[in-house]
């Protein structure tokens, strides 16, 4: 049936190249050559790409089906296949197979929209740094780069595009989990950048763009310089890595409370990290901490023994996550043991896995025949000596851009009444979320995504229904603590 596609749409494209101008094969030197970003590409490379992602998303993926069903699958794919009836350009390609991906209601699988815009623009494109954040419908600079608007201003228009409509461009490329909440309102943010420029991708490093703002209850504008590629990503580094340390601890003795802030659940070297955290508690316990908080804000999750790890400082018997992984064997699979040793080292293989339950549950899962599922049950959580586990009271910091593990420690805490969030809806729903992502790189095109292979249940009753992890506390960031550069959040942990 799909080279039935293939054939129909490949006699299409051929007939509209007749009445149309000149269309690329997108891996010929003469693509690469021309303005990849206003050049078309032939439709029959791109159905080809269209084809391959679902196949792809079909043999890689745990259950595309679990939240949209197989019938809205199967439909947002035709849509997709009607969209090559004439060759596309690059951006448009792109676009059209994200709207297809976004039926499945999975954070992690996720076009790679950086990459994307940085290969599908020009030699001379213009870029517009923005850093931006949504508070009550509105948009405000929450960091002042060179030439652009004054810290706190609130954008109303950039170029052509008002700020609203540039909103809605920049949340097509994020998703909410399970369509369970609206973290992609926050998600957003991170891609105004690449939608600016894919509403305008003919503007070049020389160019200039108009933005209108207000500031001190008045409207004014000015002309911003566009960045070059190279200057756009430095930028991005400064602004990204402002702090290095992957877990940081503060303390507020006056009120006689701490706050440990974990980036990632996947940075390396682990043992670093863990470190941190048990310098943290031990230091907690030394000074009668009586509250603290983990931050997880903006945390994209990563290892679930870290969380659980975590897990083992607060709950005196510990805590499994998840309860249940459903492991997707297939050629893009984590390979936790490589396969040299499975064939001549075995049992010497088995047996030194069989020390560390969850470490065991991979070896064996990752056995598993390709295009096969298997499902892998965890019992024995981590655990602290009594005396080095905190017993007083716990807040978590989470929001829209709280995802995977991340989520998980969140869900963790809440059901086991051990912690109360604070904050904004993370991107996760209460039954579970998916994992261990792989890169895969479409064939034609070269687009890349981010595509799970895991699937983790919080609890043993493999539900897929739409429950969101909500905070005990919905606080959002205010205009006024922005301004004065204040953390909502943080502020109500200390007053409260």
């Amino acid at each position: 049936m799909r080279q039935l596609f293939s054939f129909v749409f490949l006699l299409a494209a051929v007939q509209l190249s007749a009445q149309s101008d000149t269309c690329f094969d997108p891996n010929s030197k003469a693509y690469y050559r021309c303005e990849r970003n206003i050049e078309r590409i032939c439709a029959d490379y791109l159905v080809d790409d269209l084809i391959e992602l679902e196949e792809t998303l079909l043999s890689v993926h745990p259950d595309p089906y679990a939240y949209c069903g197989k019938q809205a699958f199967s439909e947002a794919f035709k849509k997709a296949l009607d969209f090559y009836s004439q060759d596309r350009t690059m951006i448009e390609h792109a676009q059209n197979l994200n709207r297809f991906i976004r039926v499945v209601q999975d954070s992690h699988l996720q076009t790679h929209v950086f990459r994307l815009m940085f290969e599908s623009c020009g030699y001379n494109s213009g870029f517009l740094p923005l850093f931006i954040q949504p508070i009550d419908g509105k948009f405000y600079v929450e960091e002042t780069y060179s030439g652009g608007p004054p810290f706190g201003s609130e954008i109303i228009s950039i170029g052509k595009l008002p700020m609203k409509e540039l909103h809605a461009l920049a949340k097509q490329w994020s998703v909410d989990e399970g369509n369970a909440m609206q973290a992609s309102d926050e998600a957003a943010a991170y891609y105004y950048t690449p939608a600016q420029f894919f509403a305008n991708p003919l503007q070049s490093d020389w160019d200039v763009e108009t933005v209108v703002f207000r500031v001190d209850n008045k409207i004014d504008s000015m002309e911003v310089q566009l960045l070059d590629a190279k200057h756009l990503q430095k930028i991005r580094r400064e602004h990204f890595n402002q702090n290095k340390k992957n877990v940081e601890a503060t303390f507020y003795l006056d009120e006689g409370k701490a706050v440990l802030k974990v980036h990632s659940f996947s940075s390396r070297p682990f043992q670093n990290d863990v470190k941190k955290i048990r310098k943290f508690f031990q230091a907690v316990r030394e000074l009668g901490i009586e509250e603290i908080a983990i931050d997880v804000r903006d945390n994209p999750g990563g290892s679930s023994a870290m969380v659980e790890y975590l897990c083992s400082f607060l709950m005196p018997s510990g805590l499994n996550t998840p309860s249940n992984i459903i492991w997707k064997a297939s050629d893009y699979s984590y390979q936790i043991v490589s396969k040299f040793r499975l064939k001549h080292f075995p049992k010497f293989t088995e047996k030194q896995f069989k020390r560390n339950e969850d470490m065991y549950k991979y070896y064996m899962l990752s056995q598993t025949p390709l295009e096969e599922s298997d499902t892998a049950f965890f019992s024995i959580p981590q655990r602290q000596r009594r005396e080095h586990v905190y017993n007083r009271k716990v807040a978590i910091f989470m929001n829209g851009n709280t995802v995977s593990a991340a989520c998980d420690f969140a869900q963790l805490m809440q059901t086991n009444h051990r912690a109360v969030l604070i904050g904004t809806p993370c991107n996760a729903t209460a039954n579970g979320t998916w994992g261990n992502a792989t890169t895969v790189q479409l064939s034609e095109s070269g687009i890349s995504y981010s595509v799970p292979t895991i699937r983790y249940n919080y609890k043993n009753t493999f539900s897929y229904s739409r429950t969101p992890i909500l905070p005990n506390i919905p606080l959002e960031q205010s205009l006024e603590n922005l301004k004065s550069g204040k953390d909502t959040v943080l502020e109500y942990f200390l007053e409260n």
